[in-house]
Protein backbone atom coordinates (compact mmCIF):
# COMPACT_ATOMS: atom_id res chain seq x y z
CA UNK A 1 0.00 0.00 0.00
CA UNK A 2 1.07 3.31 -1.24
CA UNK A 3 2.52 5.59 1.75
CA UNK A 4 -0.34 8.42 0.91
CA UNK A 5 -2.97 5.89 0.70
CA UNK A 6 -1.99 4.67 4.26
CA UNK A 7 -1.32 8.20 5.99
CA UNK A 8 -5.70 8.74 4.22
CA UNK A 9 -6.40 5.55 6.31
CA UNK A 10 -4.92 6.95 9.21
CA UNK A 11 -6.76 10.50 9.07
CA UNK A 12 -9.82 8.93 8.53
CA UNK A 13 -9.20 6.12 12.13
CA UNK A 14 -8.02 9.22 13.63
CA UNK A 15 -11.00 11.26 13.17
CA UNK A 16 -13.53 8.74 13.80
CA UNK A 17 -11.79 7.62 17.32
CA UNK A 18 -11.22 10.93 18.35
CA UNK A 19 -13.97 13.65 16.01
CA UNK A 20 -16.54 11.67 16.05
CA UNK A 21 -16.47 11.35 12.48
CA UNK A 22 -14.86 12.25 9.21
CA UNK A 23 -16.24 13.75 5.76
CA UNK A 24 -14.59 13.77 2.22
CA UNK A 25 -14.01 17.50 2.50
CA UNK A 26 -12.26 17.17 5.53
CA UNK A 27 -9.87 14.27 4.21
CA UNK A 28 -9.72 16.56 0.89
CA UNK A 29 -9.01 19.89 2.48
CA UNK A 30 -5.65 18.32 5.24
CA UNK A 31 -4.04 16.71 1.89
CA UNK A 32 -4.84 18.98 -0.55
CA UNK A 33 -6.99 16.62 -2.96
CA UNK A 34 -10.02 16.75 -5.02
CA UNK A 35 -12.77 15.89 -2.96
CA UNK A 36 -13.84 13.17 -5.37
CA UNK A 37 -10.41 11.54 -4.93
CA UNK A 38 -11.19 11.96 -0.86
CA UNK A 39 -14.22 10.31 -1.35
CA UNK A 40 -12.86 7.29 -3.20
CA UNK A 41 -10.31 7.03 -0.44
CA UNK A 42 -13.21 6.29 2.03
CA UNK A 43 -14.75 3.86 0.09
CA UNK A 44 -11.65 1.90 -0.32
CA UNK A 45 -11.21 2.29 3.40
CA UNK A 46 -14.89 0.88 3.52
CA UNK A 47 -14.26 -1.69 1.13
CA UNK A 48 -10.76 -3.08 2.74
CA UNK A 49 -12.50 -2.85 5.89
CA UNK A 50 -16.18 -3.26 6.15
CA UNK A 51 -18.54 -2.85 9.37
CA UNK A 52 -16.05 0.09 10.43
CA UNK A 53 -18.19 2.73 9.40
CA UNK A 54 -21.52 3.79 8.89
CA UNK A 55 -22.43 7.24 6.86
CA UNK A 56 -24.85 9.33 9.79
CA UNK A 57 -27.20 11.79 7.85
CA UNK A 58 -28.47 14.03 10.13
CA UNK A 59 -24.95 14.65 10.96
CA UNK A 60 -23.73 14.35 6.96
CA UNK A 61 -20.53 12.37 7.80
CA UNK A 62 -19.14 8.97 7.97
CA UNK A 63 -19.10 7.64 11.78
CA UNK A 64 -17.57 4.90 13.56
CA UNK A 65 -19.76 1.72 14.19
CA UNK A 66 -20.25 0.19 17.65
CA UNK A 67 -17.55 -2.11 16.62
CA UNK A 68 -14.84 -0.21 15.11
CA UNK A 69 -11.00 -0.78 15.93
CA UNK A 70 -8.52 1.03 14.88
CA UNK A 71 -5.91 -0.39 11.98
CA UNK A 72 -3.56 2.46 10.97
CA UNK A 73 -3.10 4.17 14.24
CA UNK A 74 -2.96 3.55 17.95
CA UNK A 75 -6.04 3.76 19.96
CA UNK A 76 -4.44 4.98 23.84
CA UNK A 77 -4.99 8.87 24.60
CA UNK A 78 -1.55 9.26 25.62
CA UNK A 79 -1.04 8.26 21.43
CA UNK A 80 -3.36 10.79 20.18
CA UNK A 81 -1.72 13.43 22.29
CA UNK A 82 1.36 12.89 21.48
CA UNK A 83 0.50 13.13 18.21
CA UNK A 84 -1.26 16.86 18.65
CA UNK A 85 2.00 18.13 20.56
CA UNK A 86 3.73 16.33 16.75
CA UNK A 87 1.58 17.82 14.78
CA UNK A 88 2.01 21.33 16.14
CA UNK A 89 5.77 21.13 15.91
CA UNK A 90 5.71 19.73 12.24
CA UNK A 91 3.90 22.61 11.19
CA UNK A 92 6.59 25.03 12.59
CA UNK A 93 9.33 22.60 10.70
CA UNK A 94 6.78 23.26 7.41
CA UNK A 95 6.25 26.61 8.32
CA UNK A 96 2.32 25.52 7.71
CA UNK A 97 -0.22 25.73 10.54
CA UNK A 98 -2.92 23.30 9.75
CA UNK A 99 -1.03 20.37 10.10
CA UNK A 100 -2.77 19.71 13.58
CA UNK A 101 -6.65 19.62 13.97
CA UNK A 102 -7.36 20.77 17.69
CA UNK A 103 -6.02 24.28 19.03
CA UNK A 104 -2.58 23.17 20.75
CA UNK A 105 -0.19 25.07 22.54
CA UNK A 106 2.82 23.73 24.03
CA UNK A 107 4.00 25.44 27.31
CA UNK A 108 7.67 23.68 27.63
CA UNK A 109 8.55 25.14 24.15
CA UNK A 110 8.13 28.75 24.99
CA UNK A 111 11.82 29.42 26.84
CA UNK A 112 13.88 26.78 24.97
CA UNK A 113 17.65 25.96 24.63
CA UNK A 114 20.23 28.33 22.28
CA UNK A 115 21.41 25.51 19.53
CA UNK A 116 24.81 26.63 17.29
CA UNK A 117 23.50 25.71 13.76
CA UNK A 118 26.69 24.17 12.33
CA UNK A 119 27.89 22.63 15.21
CA UNK A 120 24.42 20.60 15.71
CA UNK A 121 24.25 19.77 11.91
CA UNK A 122 28.16 18.30 12.45
CA UNK A 123 26.90 16.52 15.21
CA UNK A 124 24.16 15.02 14.17
CA UNK A 125 25.58 14.46 10.58
CA UNK A 126 28.10 11.69 12.88
CA UNK A 127 25.38 10.72 14.27
CA UNK A 128 23.71 9.65 11.17
CA UNK A 129 26.92 8.18 9.93
CA UNK A 130 28.32 6.63 12.81
CA UNK A 131 31.49 8.96 12.47
CA UNK A 132 33.48 10.33 15.05
CA UNK A 133 33.11 14.31 15.54
CA UNK A 134 35.62 16.83 17.68
CA UNK A 135 33.24 19.32 19.49
CA UNK A 136 33.77 21.96 21.40
CA UNK A 137 31.88 21.64 24.77
CA UNK A 138 30.80 23.80 27.98
CA UNK A 139 30.65 21.65 30.69
CA UNK A 140 29.68 23.06 33.94
CA UNK A 141 33.33 22.37 34.95
CA UNK A 142 34.39 24.54 32.05
CA UNK A 143 35.21 24.20 27.94
CA UNK A 144 36.53 21.36 26.61
CA UNK A 145 37.34 19.60 23.61
CA UNK A 146 36.28 16.09 23.26
CA UNK A 147 36.11 13.13 20.61
CA UNK A 148 33.12 11.70 20.76
CA UNK A 149 31.02 8.65 19.16
CA UNK A 150 27.80 9.71 19.52
CA UNK A 151 24.90 6.57 19.20
CA UNK A 152 22.13 8.04 19.93
CA UNK A 153 19.61 11.16 20.28
CA UNK A 154 17.88 11.77 23.43
CA UNK A 155 14.87 14.20 24.86
CA UNK A 156 14.92 14.62 28.37
CA UNK A 157 14.56 17.73 30.67
CA UNK A 158 13.10 20.01 27.27
CA UNK A 159 16.52 19.56 25.39
CA UNK A 160 18.14 17.03 23.48
CA UNK A 161 21.76 15.38 23.88
CA UNK A 162 23.64 13.11 22.37
CA UNK A 163 24.21 9.96 23.98
CA UNK A 164 28.22 9.13 23.07
CA UNK A 165 31.34 7.37 23.67
CA UNK A 166 33.98 10.35 24.93
CA UNK A 167 37.76 9.27 23.82
CA UNK A 168 39.43 11.53 26.31
CA UNK A 169 37.37 9.75 29.07
CA UNK A 170 37.28 6.57 27.67
CA UNK A 171 33.50 6.52 29.33
CA UNK A 172 30.12 6.90 27.71
CA UNK A 173 28.36 10.13 28.44
CA UNK A 174 25.33 12.56 28.04
CA UNK A 175 26.53 15.81 25.77
CA UNK A 176 23.89 18.36 25.76
CA UNK A 177 23.53 19.58 22.41
CA UNK A 178 23.26 23.11 23.58
CA UNK A 179 26.59 23.39 24.80
CA UNK A 180 27.98 22.11 21.66
CA UNK A 181 29.25 25.04 20.23
CA UNK A 182 31.71 24.04 17.20
CA UNK A 183 32.08 20.54 15.88
CA UNK A 184 34.43 18.86 13.44
CA UNK A 185 34.52 15.57 11.45
CA UNK A 186 37.23 13.27 12.76
CA UNK A 187 39.22 10.40 11.32
CA UNK A 188 38.84 8.30 14.59
CA UNK A 189 37.51 4.80 14.44
CA UNK A 190 33.70 5.09 15.31
CA UNK A 191 33.01 3.69 18.70
CA UNK A 192 29.51 1.58 18.29
CA UNK A 193 27.15 0.87 21.69
CA UNK A 194 27.79 -2.40 22.00
CA UNK A 195 29.61 -2.21 25.13
CA UNK A 196 27.22 1.19 26.72
CA UNK A 197 26.62 -1.41 29.61
CA UNK A 198 23.88 1.65 30.61
CA UNK A 199 21.96 1.96 27.76
CA UNK A 200 20.96 -1.31 27.28
CA UNK A 201 20.41 -2.33 30.59
CA UNK A 202 17.25 -1.71 31.73
CA UNK A 203 15.89 -1.15 35.03
CA UNK A 204 11.70 -0.76 36.59
CA UNK A 205 11.56 2.67 38.35
CA UNK A 206 8.97 2.29 41.65
CA UNK A 207 7.85 5.91 43.09
CA UNK A 208 4.99 6.42 45.78
CA UNK A 209 3.04 9.31 46.12
CA UNK A 210 4.87 11.36 49.05
CA UNK A 211 2.61 10.35 52.10
CA UNK A 212 3.16 13.50 53.89
CA UNK A 213 1.05 15.42 51.08
CA UNK A 214 -2.56 16.82 52.07
CA UNK A 215 -5.54 14.34 50.85
CA UNK A 216 -6.53 16.06 48.28
CA UNK A 217 -2.66 16.78 46.61
CA UNK A 218 -2.08 12.89 47.02
CA UNK A 219 -5.79 12.05 45.32
CA UNK A 220 -4.85 14.71 41.96
CA UNK A 221 -1.55 12.86 41.80
CA UNK A 222 -2.86 9.87 42.29
CA UNK A 223 -5.52 10.44 39.12
CA UNK A 224 -2.61 11.31 36.83
CA UNK A 225 -0.90 8.63 37.47
CA UNK A 226 -2.96 5.66 38.63
CA UNK A 227 -5.88 3.73 37.09
CA UNK A 228 -6.51 0.95 39.82
CA UNK A 229 -6.15 0.66 43.55
CA UNK A 230 -2.15 0.73 43.01
CA UNK A 231 0.41 1.87 45.39
CA UNK A 232 3.22 2.41 43.68
CA UNK A 233 3.98 3.60 40.21
CA UNK A 234 5.90 1.72 38.42
CA UNK A 235 7.70 2.45 35.21
CA UNK A 236 9.25 -0.38 32.99
CA UNK A 237 12.21 -0.97 31.17
CA UNK A 238 13.84 1.94 31.75
CA UNK A 239 17.18 2.79 30.13
CA UNK A 240 19.84 3.06 33.23
CA UNK A 241 22.01 5.67 31.38
CA UNK A 242 18.70 8.02 31.29
CA UNK A 243 17.07 6.65 34.81
CA UNK A 244 18.15 9.82 36.46
CA UNK A 245 16.25 12.48 34.08
CA UNK A 246 13.14 10.07 35.13
CA UNK A 247 14.04 10.32 38.94
CA UNK A 248 15.00 13.86 38.82
CA UNK A 249 11.29 14.65 37.35
CA UNK A 250 9.47 12.68 40.07
CA UNK A 251 11.87 13.71 43.18
CA UNK A 252 12.30 17.32 42.53
CA UNK A 253 11.47 19.54 45.15
CA UNK A 254 7.95 21.07 45.02
CA UNK A 255 7.47 24.07 45.48
CA UNK A 256 3.85 24.67 46.66
CA UNK A 257 4.46 22.03 49.39
CA UNK A 258 7.65 22.25 50.47
CA UNK A 259 8.79 18.76 49.71
CA UNK A 260 9.37 16.62 46.66
CA UNK A 261 6.08 14.91 45.47
CA UNK A 262 6.79 11.50 45.38
CA UNK A 263 9.56 8.92 46.74
CA UNK A 264 11.49 6.66 45.29
CA UNK A 265 10.51 3.24 46.74
CA UNK A 266 12.93 0.39 45.11
CA UNK A 267 14.91 0.04 41.69
CA UNK A 268 14.38 -3.05 39.70
CA UNK A 269 17.16 -3.93 37.22
CA UNK A 270 16.46 -6.23 34.51
CA UNK A 271 19.80 -6.41 33.25
CA UNK A 272 18.70 -6.09 29.95
CA UNK A 273 22.66 -6.33 28.63
CA UNK A 274 22.81 -9.65 29.96
CA UNK A 275 20.23 -11.17 28.60
CA UNK A 276 20.26 -10.56 24.93
CA UNK A 277 23.13 -9.32 22.76
CA UNK A 278 22.81 -5.51 22.63
CA UNK A 279 21.40 -4.31 19.27
CA UNK A 280 23.19 -1.14 17.80
CA UNK A 281 21.05 2.01 17.81
CA UNK A 282 18.88 0.23 19.88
Amino acid sequence: MKNDTLRRFAFIEARLLWAGGVTARELADTFGIARQNAQQSIKTYDELHPGQLQHDRRRRRQVPTESFRPEYVRAGVNCFLDYQRAASYTAHFYDEPGWSDLPFTDADALARPVYDQNAVRTALTALRRRSVVVIGYWAKSGARTRRISPHHLVHADERYHLRAYCHETQKFRDFNLARIVTAEPSEAEWVPDTTDRDWHRRTALVFQINPELPPDARAALRQDHFTQDEEHLTIPGVREAIAFYVRRRFLRFDQQFRQPLWHEVAAQPTNEFAQRPAVNMG
